[in-house]
């Protein structure tokens, strides 16, 4: 019996990682978040065999216990376990310290030049032509 885990398909990630809960989490949080969420679905299972479907290709009144597929789904619920117990790592000091990198980044982006910032010690900027004499 393989074993797979899956995300229900009412679970929408999207909407979960733009929601208020998710504020402070990095990407290896939501690494662990999605693991602890598939923990609790092994745990579920583990408690309540209640998620026993036949196999395809069987007459379910003859199906045993050889003949079965485990399916497991992660549901809003595991996640919502999860995020009881993995707690972000990124405090809000250091997540308004990212927004204004970000902010910086994309206004250089839209105006295409370098701030005075990232320009050398000599007052140029980086790439502009030397001076002809």
């Amino acid at each position: 019996n393989a074993k797979k885990v899956q995300i229900s398909p009412d679970v929408d990630l999207d909407a979960l990682a733009r929601s208020p809960r998710a504020d402070g989490y990095s990407g290896a949080d939501c690494a662990a978040l999605l693991r602890e969420a598939g923990l609790a679905v092994l745990r579920d299972n583990a408690l309540s065999r209640r998620r026993l479907v036949p196999s395809t290709g069987g007459d379910t009144n003859e199906a045993t216990k050889n003949d079965t597929k485990i399916v497991l789904q992660i549901t809003n619920d595991h996640f919502n376990y999860a995020f009881d117990h993995v707690m972000p790592s990124v405090s809000k000091k250091d997540q308004a310290r990212y927004d204004r990198v970000r902010d910086r980044m994309a206004s250089a982006r839209s105006r295409g030049t370098i701030s005075d910032e990232q320009k050398p010690e000599s007052g140029k900027a980086v790439g502009s032509p030397s001076p002809k004499t």
